[in-house]
């Protein structure tokens, strides 16, 4: 979803810059790539007992690839913006703290439902988070934050460390409010996906949600797409209704309001509708409950804002 419009945007660059003069060429090259901050940032809190041994390092989406080898792509998707790390050691106990910074809110959830596994319970830090045996993931404002445990030590560690840091970042905690629009009834528990760009393989389709559903014995998925306005909107089905073959592709200009079965050849029959900047619909095993989800769907999208 457009974050401009659904959430507000956070930010953190003064937060997260500090100052250090290099003092040869060759410091100046290696803090450009991946620099080594001088002292911790607000973002890193103080935890009694701990002291941080690594970092805060800093990453831009220039040298991400060096954080995370084969997969910075991801990120970059999601206009990740940067990184800052931070490895706290209390004894044989280390607690590593990654914090990536993206362009909005929308986009930081949206890279965390690419990582989160579904059904997971939920952890009531920031937006979200989950938590598993050595690791903390959760997301607040446009950061998505990681935390990994290692040498033993408490589970609990991990959520103190995540308290912390949540204090210390601004923006919203609420999601998206886009997925209020999705019907409860046969929806997947926290499954949710984003997408930024290529939503079902296609380089057109933008700014989408995808949520899975079982019903009547059908596996199939829900989906938004949200264009900036209508006439973007427009232009997104129409392309869609000509590369899916569509009976209505051959119109010359697509009704601020419509709907219509697409053949796409990547993912076969989809139900597509639009109005506004709005496109909805359901792909993947029909089933007769599908349709009335995909109707419920399009009127909780027509109260939003309201």
């Amino acid at each position: 979803m457009s974050g401009h419009r659904l959430l507000a945007r956070g930010a953190l660059a003064a937060v997260l810059a500090v100052s250090a003069a290099p003092s040869s060429q060759a410091e100046a090259d290696t803090r450009n790539k991946s620099a080594a901050l001088s002292e911790p940032a607000p973002v890193f809190p103080k935890i009694a007992g701990w002291k941080i041994s690594d970092g805060p390092t800093k990453y831009s989406p220039d040298t991400l690839f060096e954080f995370i080898d084969g997969g910075a792509d991801s990120f970059l998707q999601f206009d990740f913006q940067d990184l800052a790390s931070a490895t706290y050691a209390n004894g044989k106990i280390e607690v590593t703290v990654d914090i990536y910074h993206h362009r909005d809110a929308v986009r930081a959830f949206g890279m965390y439902t690419q990582e989160r596994p579904a059904g997971t319970t939920r952890l009531p830090i920031g937006v979200e988070g989950y938590v598993g045996p050595d690791h903390l993931e959760f997301v607040v404002g446009s950061y998505y934050v990681k935390l990994v445990q290692s040498g033993g030590g408490e589970p609990s560690v991990l959520r103190r460390f995540a308290e912390n840091v949540s204090a210390n970042l601004p923006g919203t905690r609420k999601a998206p409010a886009i997925l209020q629009a999705f019907p409860e009834r046969g929806k997947r528990d926290r499954a949710e996906k984003l997408a930024a760009r290529d939503f079902l393989g296609h380089a057109f389709l933008h700014d989408a949600v995808a949520v899975p559903y079982a019903m009547g014995g059908a596996n199939f998925r829900l989906f938004v797409v949200e264009g900036k306005d209508s006439a973007e909107a427009r232009a997104m089905v129409k392309r869609y209704l000509g590369v899916g073959k569509s009976p209505d592709a051959g119109a010359d200009a697509v009704a601020s309001e419509g709907s219509s079965s697409v053949k796409d050849p990547l993912n076969g029959a989809v139900e597509l509708r639009w109005k506004g900047r709005w496109l909805w619909g359901a792909v993947d095993q029909p089933c007769p409950e599908r349709a009335s989800l995909v109707d419920e769907l399009g009127r909780n999208i027509s109260l939003l804002g309201k």
